[in-house]
C-alpha cells in the first residue's frame, strides 16, 4: 500500500496533466489512474476516488467539478470558500467528501484560465492583476496551491503512514534583468549628450561631473555594478540567471545594441559566471521574427545555445508566448508574475510544465514563476528599504513554510544607489540574508 490509485469514470488529458503537476513534478508519489472500478476496487493501493459517488468507505473521495471534463474555455462558478485562514475553490457539497476539489482548483490557477476570459488590460497590453480571483479574495500573496497540495498531501499521510512520498524542499532562484547595462558607457553621442543636457537643465551639478569622470574613465559608470553582483554570489553560493535586453532601441527598448563592443564583453563576462537567458524586447511581441533575430544575437555573442526567457515588460500573452518560445528551443520562461503586485500569478511557487487550454495538451515548457520584484517594491508599492524588506520576509516565510520555490527579479541599476535608487543598495544582500537563514 506504499503506492496511490485514483479512480475517475472519465479520463482527460487535463485530469492526466495536474495529476502529473501534483505527484510528479512537486511531489514524487507513485500513483495508478484507472477509469475501471474492477482494477480500483481490487487495488491495495491508497485510493483516491474521483467521481461523483463515493465506492467504499475506506477510501479518500474527492467530488469533481466539470472543469477536468470539459473542452474549451467558458465562464465557470468557482465555488469560493474561506476555511481555517485558507481560501479554496470549487468547494464540496458533500459533507463526507475531501473539502473542495483540488484538482480543478490547480488547474484552473495554473493553466490561467482566468486569463483565456474576457478581461480588461493595463496600458502594456498585460493581464491586470486586479482581475485575477487571487485578487479579488484576497490571497495573491499566498502560494495557495502549494498550501492545498500540503494540506491534501498530509490528509494522504494520514490515511496510510507508508506511503513513498518524495516531498519537496525550499529553493531560490535569484534572476537579474540587464535592461539597460550602462547609464553613461557607450551610449553614443546623441543619448550621452541628451544626458549631459538633462543635468545642465536641471541644474545637477552632481551627475555633469558623475558624466566627465565616466567619459575620462575616472568612475564607473553607475549602473556597472557586476562585479558587486558576482561577489555577492560568490559570497551567498547563488546560481543566478541573468536576462539580457538585446531589442533594438525604441521607446521601451532602451538597451544598448547589440553590437556595442561593451555589451559584448559583459554579456562575456558574465556567461563565466552565471547562465544567460534571453530578454525579448517589447517590440518582439510584434513578429516572432525579431524574437528569432535577438536570440540569435545572444547565441552569437555567448557561443552557446539561448534555452531560458523572461518577457521585457513582462508583457505575456497566453498560450501565444510560449509557443513562439518554444519554436525558437526555448524550453524555460520566467515571465509568470505581475508587473504592478508582488505574490503568485498562478497561485503557485513551484516550476511546472504549462497546459495549452486552445489545444488541451500541456506544452513542453516549464514556467518558473516569480514572487517578488525591486521594481514593484520600489514604484508600485512606494517603499523605502526598511519597509521592502519586511514585505520580503511576509513572502519568504510563506515560501519556506510550503517548500516551495522563491525566485526573484532584480536589476542591475538597482544595486547602484543611484537616482531612485538612493539607499537601496544592500536592500538585495539583505534579502539574500533571510532567505539563507
Amino acid at each position: 500500500m506504499d503506492t496511490l490509485i485514483i479512480y475517475s469514470t472519465t479520463i482527460t488529458s487535463r485530469l492526466k496533466y495536474v495529476l502529473k503537476i501534483v505527484f510528479h513534478e512537486i511531489y514524487q508519489i507513485d500513483y495508478q489512474l484507472t477509469d475501471q472500478r474492477e482494477n480500483y476496487l481490487s487495488s491495495e493501493a491508497t485510493k483516491i476516488n474521483y467521481s461523483v459517488n463515493q465506492i467504499i468507505n475506506d477510501e479518500i473521495h474527492i467530488l469533481p467539478s466539470e472543469l477536468l471534463f470539459q473542452i474549451g474555455i467558458r465562464e465557470i462558478e468557482l465555488g469560493f470558500f474561506k476555511f481555517n485562514d485558507v481560501e479554496y475553490l470549487f468547494k464540496s457539497n458533500n459533507a463526507k467528501a475531501y473539502l473542495h476539489d483540488i484538482f480543478a482548483s490547480i488547474f484552473y490557477l495554473i493553466s490561467r484560465y482566468e486569463e483565456y476570459l474576457p478581461h480588461l488590460k493595463d496600458n502594456y497590453g498585460r493581464y491586470l492583476h486586479t482581475e485575477s480571483i487571487a485578487y479579488k479574495n484576497g490571497f495573491l500573496h499566498k502560494p495557495i496551491v502549494n498550501i492545498w497540495i500540503n494540506n491534501f498531501v498530509r490528509h494522504l499521510e494520514l490515511k496510510n503512514s507508508s506511503l513513498k512520498i518524495k516531498k519537496p524542499k525550499f529553493k531560490f532562484i535569484s534572476t537579474i534583468d540587464i535592461d539597460n547595462a550602462f547609464l553613461i558607457k557607450g551610449k553614443g553621442f546623441v543619448r550621452s549628450l541628451a544626458f549631459l543636457v538633462k543635468s545642465i537643465f536641471n541644474i545637477n551639478v552632481e551627475n555633469i561631473q558623475l558624466f566627465i569622470d565616466v567619459l575620462l574613465n575616472k568612475r564607473k559608470d553607475p549602473f556597472d555594478t557586476y562585479t558587486l553582483q558576482f561577489n555577492l554570489n560568490h559570497k551567498y553560493n547563488l546560481n543566478t540567471k541573468y536576462f539580457i535586453l538585446l531589442g533594438d532601441y525604441a521607446d521601451y527598448d532602451k538597451n544598448l545594441s547589440h553590437t556595442n563592443s561593451n555589451v559584448a564583453r559583459l554579456i562575456k563576462r558574465i556567461a563565466d559566471f552565471s547562465s544567460v537567458g534571453i530578454h525579448p524586447s517589447f517590440a518582439s511581441n510584434l513578429k516572432v521574427d525579431i524574437l528569432k533575430e535577438e536570440v540569435s544575437r545572444l547565441e552569437n555573442i555567448q557561443k552557446r545555445e539561448v534555452i531560458f526567457s523572461r518577457q521585457h515588460f513582462l508583457k505575456l500573452s497566453l498560450p501565444t508566448t510560449y509557443n513562439r518560445l518554444l519554436s525558437l528551443g526555448i524550453y524555460e520562461d520566467y515571465t509568470m508574475g505581475y508587473g504592478s503586485a508582488l505574490g503568485f500569478r498562478a497561485g503557485i511557487a513551484s516550476t511546472y510544465s504549462f497546459y495549452d487550454l486552445d489545444i488541451e495538451q500541456a506544452l513542453p515548457i516549464k514556467v518558473f514563476p516569480f514572487a517578488i520584484t525591486d521594481d514593484i517594491l520600489r514604484f508600485n508599492l512606494n517603499l523605502d528599504p526598511k519597509k521592502a524588506i519586511e514585505e520580503i520576509n511576509d513572502i519568504v516565510k510563506l515560501v519556506k513554510k510550503e517548500n516551495g520555490t522563491l525566485i526573484t527579479i532584480w536589476h542591475n541599476d538597482t544595486f547602484s544607489n543611484f537616482g531612485v535608487w538612493k539607499g537601496w543598495k544592500s536592500v538585495y544582500e539583505d534579502m539574500i540574508k533571510l532567505i539563507k537563514s
